[in-house]
């Protein structure tokens, strides 16, 4: 992608857009001159032409981008909207073509004007504009730049490209100025802090934002679940220049099947299989009076204990095995997600869904998962079911194999903290939504056999058949192969059938 990069250097601690003397009176010459034409094309075949002064956004291909996605969502029905940033208007304008009731903002005056414009010109002057928006620092309350209510879609163009520190250069014109978030936090964590804080997304409301290549699909979603939104990205532009600009969706988790709690049940896994649950129910119990894991085992209670099972209806295709190693990753990404952690204690998967913490030579099983499923008449019936350790402040390690405990790794690792994150990751992954994409199973798993590989590398040893062997890959249908030393090979299939054993 080809950018008009007028750079200046800067030694100091950045907030916002630098601008040297000279992009400032660059930027003062480009407000005197004319404006400059452009015609866009919607994904609907609508020609659109446009007159925009030169520091207001024009029409590129993160808009394509971003209209594709959004004519996916289908007819807004009188639904109500709010683009953030409005720059040229073609997006809000494309929105009201296709029925909703928009609302939009932007920081910038010159693009508020441009977009009125716009909008008068196109017999769309019901378009609600305002002056204001988030950023680095609010510009202007809530009800400046919203109507004070809350939308069922709420989207952003927003900045994607990301200079990073001791490189510090930085776009100077307003036009381009657009293209670069330079904010101290992620523009993503402080837009989604915004919205989550004021609840201008309904229960049942969509988030659709650009974000650059710069994000890890795991950072990504680390700051979507903080803010208790699921999360999945849903499509991608790449260009020449090795650059990518990805679509992030957010909603709130199962949002139509309130999570239900409760003091002591027989087991949360038994309940949401027997009972009339709907797909998205979770529930959550402080005590489980026989729980189990895998192989019928009753699980072992700790004096503070997380258990939550989850039904979903998984995609076809999606191996018992795959929903096993899928979940085991899900929790060890919840648990790396916590902010203050012990620097002593590190958490590995151990395969092919045990969560091990290992401390100063100490270690212990922190979390068994539980993957079962009936059938019913013609329906199928899954649940996840997931067990951890929180602490062990009074109660006896009557186990038989070593516990581990939340509380090694962080003091943090609550129950709200652990439902909130595992929540979101499992509804980014498996909830299925009107028009939304479904997941990416093939970069999931590919992230979960990175996982495996990393347990497998913190084993002291690994007994198979009075044996020691490594580790020689995790292979696509989730068995592993091993080698000994003098290169005899297994393939394994059963964790049962291995000893593992950790510093």
């Amino acid at each position: 992608m080809v950018m008009n990069k007028c750079f200046v250097k800067s030694t100091e601690s950045v907030s916002g857009p630098i601008f040297s003397d000279d992009s400032v009176a660059r930027e003062l010459e480009l407000i005197e001159k004319s404006t400059k034409k452009y015609e866009w094309i919607s994904p609907t075949g609508e020609l659109f032409s446009l007159e925009l002064p030169h520091t207001v956004y024009p029409p590129r291909e993160d808009t394509d981008l971003m209209a594709k996605n959004l004519i996916r969502m289908g007819p807004g029905g009188g639904r109500k909207c709010l683009e953030i940033g409005v720059g040229s208007g073609v997006l809000s304008l494309l929105c009201h073509r296709q029925g909703w009731k928009v609302s939009a903002c932007d920081i910038n005056p010159y693009a508020v004007a441009a977009a009125r414009d716009f909008f008068s010109i196109n017999s769309a002057s019901e378009i609600a504009l305002y002056e204001g928006g988030p950023g680095p620092s609010e510009d202007g309350c809530l009800e400046q730049w919203t109507d004070g209510t809350s939308y069922d879609l709420i989207f952003w163009n927003m900045p994607y490209i990301k200079p990073t520190r001791g490189d510090t250069e930085h776009l100077g014109p307003l036009e381009d100025a657009a293209l670069i978030d330079t904010t101290e936090q992620s523009l993503i964590s402080i837009t989604l802090a915004k919205i989550s804080s004021s609840q201008i997304l309904n229960n049942l409301g969509i988030g659709i934002f650009t974000i650059g290549h710069n994000y890890t699909e795991e950072v990504i979603h680390n700051i979507c679940a903080k803010y208790g939104f699921a999360s999945r990205i849903t499509d991608e532009l790449s260009f020449l220049d090795g650059e990518s600009l990805r679509i992030l969706t957010i909603w709130h988790p199962f949002a139509k099947t309130p999570h239900t709690k409760r003091k002591v049940v027989e087991s949360t896994n038994n309940e949401l299989l027997n009972g009339e649950w709907p797909i998205g129910s979770s529930l959550s119990a402080e005590h489980q009076t026989k729980g189990r894991g895998r192989y019928n085992r009753e699980w072992a209670n700790s004096s503070e204990l997380f258990a939550c099972s989850w039904k979903i209806n998984p995609e076809q295709g999606i191996t018992p095995q795959l929903l096993q190693v899928l979940v085991g990753n899900v929790v060890k990404q919840s648990f790396e997600s916590v902010q203050n952690r012990s620097q002593d204690c590190k958490i590995i998967l151990k395969w092919p869904n045990d969560l091990i913490l290992i401390e100063k030579g100490n270690w212990g099983k922190v979390c068994g998962i539980l993957v079962e499923s009936i059938s019913k008449g013609s329906a199928n019936h899954t649940v996840i079911g997931i067990g951890i350790n929180i602490s062990n402040q009074t109660a006896a390690n009557d186990s038989d194999f070593p516990m581990g405990f939340a509380d090694w790794y962080s003091k943090e690792l609550n129950q709200e903290y652990l439902f909130t994150q595992i929540n979101c990751r499992i509804a980014g992954l498996f909830e299925s939504l009107n028009n939304i994409p479904k997941s990416n199973f093939t970069m999931a798993k590919q992230q979960a056999i990175d996982a495996i590989n990393k347990g497998f590398m913190s084993c002291s040893s690994i007994i198979y058949r009075n044996k020691t062997v490594s580790l020689q890959k995790v292979n696509t249908d989730l068995t592993v192969s091993l080698i000994t030393d003098e290169e005899e090979q297994f393939t394994c299939d059963e964790t049962e059938d291995l000893i593992w054993l950790f510093a």
